[in-house]
């Protein structure tokens, strides 16, 4: 089927045009159906909005309330954490403190330890050898405390010892004589055909061997008693009991007492030379001046002298004071010795003055008597 197109008159246009015309401003101007749907999507759309503003201003004060609650719950924890962690600074610091304070405190009894160890222990507190160095200090005084009875009883063995007297004076020099050709003849007395030469020639008479260490009962040490027999001179002769209680017995008495007390001084000083070089088991075969040797060498000579430096490195402060101890109390003993040298001494010089002053009192008594005589004589005229 075939559509054809209708066709219009202008005025079926015109017409049309007026009624299309007329509705739409009806629905355009709010006086046809499209304005009640806008009122009402209006309304709803208002509605929708109260309602998402009065749920966001519930939601957002919600909300609000929340975080600030979780602010402050976090501003708490932060506030707790920083406390607790100045705690841990502060109890850190204490501990570092105490570490510090056991750390010094170890520290100091370490100290206290070592110097303990290196002021006490021997080979660096004690000085040299302490207790070598006490023996031989002890062996040195215990050897000169022998020597002064050794000299008493040297003395005493004497021919010429003080307050003996022989049966007779030329018998006791001749057997004198005996000895020494016996024992020390010399090569000029050999060559003279009064003895033959002895192992030790002229050794009665020889003043250096009382200086050498000597064994005890040995051909040197006859020597040296028989020198200071010659030096002290002859014995005195005994006199009967009859004699001794005329005046001239009592003089002769109290001479020879005078005489024995002077000449004992210088005895007794050359018996302590003899003594101090006598050897003696005691002190393994050797004499009491060979054992001071020896101590003294310590510190001033010898293979003895370079070990005791060599060990001065190793002491400590202390140690070193010790033996600087150890050498003073040498030194004191040794002007204790000196001392008693320098008392026998004063001894001689005395006996010398008094022995001196024999003349002077023999010319007195010599003018005295001569007095006596001229005036007893002139008396009888």
């Amino acid at each position: 089927m075939k559509l054809t197109k209708p066709k219009w008159s202008p005025m079926a246009v015109g017409v049309a045009a007026c009624v299309v015309t007329g509705s739409a401003g009806a629905a355009l101007y709010g006086f046809g159906p499209a304005e009640s749907w806008t009122i009402q999507q209006i309304a709803q759309m208002t509605t929708s909005v109260a309602t998402n503003i009065t749920t966001f201003g519930s939601t957002f004060g919600t909300n609000m309330a929340t975080k600030f609650e979780q602010v402050i719950s976090a501003i708490a924890v932060a506030t707790k954490q920083e406390s607790l962690a100045a705690g841990v600074v502060s109890d850190g610091a204490k501990d570092s403190a105490e570490q510090l304070v056991n750390a010094v405190r170890a520290q100091k009894q370490n100290d206290q330890v070592t110097r303990a160890y290196l002021d006490f222990n021997p080979a660096t507190g004690q000085g040299y050898q302490p207790c070598l160095v006490a023996a031989q200090n002890r062996t040195l005084d215990g050897a000169f405390d022998t020597v002064g009875a050794t000299a008493t009883a040297t003395v005493a063995s004497l021919d010429v010892a003080p307050g003996r007297m022989v049966d007779s004076t030329g018998a006791a020099l001749a057997q004198r004589l005996a000895d020494h050709r016996s024992k020390f003849c010399s090569q000029a007395e050999a060559d003279a055909g009064l003895c033959s030469v002895s192992q030790l020639p002229g050794g009665d008479t020889n003043a250096a061997l009382l200086f050498e260490p000597t064994e005890p009962g040995s051909l040197k040490q006859q020597a040296q008693t028989a020198y200071i027999q010659h030096v002290i001179g002859a014995p005195d002769a005994a006199i009967p009991k009859s004699a001794g209680m005329t005046p001239q017995g009592q003089a002769y008495m109290l001479a020879k007492n005078s005489k024995d007390a002077l000449l004992s001084i210088p005895a007794y000083s050359l018996a302590m030379v003899q003594a101090a070089n006598t050897q003696s088991a005691n002190l393994q075969n050797k004499s009491p001046n060979e054992v001071l040797k020896l101590r003294v060498n310590q510190y001033f000579g010898g293979k003895e002298a370079q070990k005791w430096s060599s060990t001065l490195t190793a002491q400590s402060e202390r140690g070193l004071m010790v033996e600087a101890v150890k050498m003073s109390g040498l030194e004191v003993w040794l002007h204790h010795k000196q001392y008693q040298q320098n008392q026998r001494l004063e001894m001689n010089l005395a006996a010398l003055a008094m022995a001196s002053a024999q003349d002077a009192k023999a010319n007195v008594d010599a003018k005295y008597e001569k007095m006596m005589r001229d005036t007893a004589a002139a008396g009888i005229k």
